[in-house]
């Protein structure tokens, strides 16, 4: 089962904020998911994909993590609609869609996506991160109140189709 990973210049870029990153009570903290999180969203948000070779990355997890686990399939259905639009396939097409979805869906995996969909999923936290470091912010993040404040205006008010 592939992991999900992220690159390493961003989590380098939340080096001054992951360790305020916290988890609800009875759950460990997972901060380099945290990172992943965060530009996954943006990613996905703005529908932007990078792809990005293994030396350049770092392997985080096989599953959803601490508090992602109870939302990894909030996240994976998030992943499958964006990833849908972001191929063309129309939801009307229904051998389409069932083939998108049989590439990048395994039902039996505990994160509930082939490796072709980890694949596809990592690019979005990939672009994600692009997106985070080149457009929504200037420099790395030093106060994490400061960005999740700047990071939540971004994700509302970024358009889809400016950056795909």
């Amino acid at each position: 089962m592939m992991d999900f990973a992220i690159r390493k210049d961003a989590s380098d870029w939340f080096k001054y904020i992951r360790s305020n990153f916290s988890a609800p009570p009875g759950m460990v903290p997972a901060r380099d998911f945290d990172a992943f999180y965060f530009c996954f969203v943006a990613g996905i948000k703005t529908m932007r994909k990078n792809e990005v070779g293994g030396s350049d990355t770092r392997a985080l997890v096989d599953n959803f993590p601490g508090p992602y686990k109870n939302r990894g399939r909030l996240l994976v259905s998030l992943f499958l609609s964006r990833e849908l639009e972001y191929l063309g396939v129309v939801m009307s097409e229904k051998k389409a869609v069932n083939a998108a979805i049989t590439k990048l869906v395994d039902p039996d995996a505990q994160n509930f996506l082939s490796d072709d969909g980890v694949r596809e999923f990592n690019k979005y936290a990939h672009g994600g991160y692009d997106v985070l470091h080149m457009e929504w912010f200037n420099g790395s993040p030093y106060s994490l109140e400061t960005f999740l404040r700047t990071f939540r205006r971004k994700v509302e008010s970024a358009d889809p189709g400016l950056a795909a």
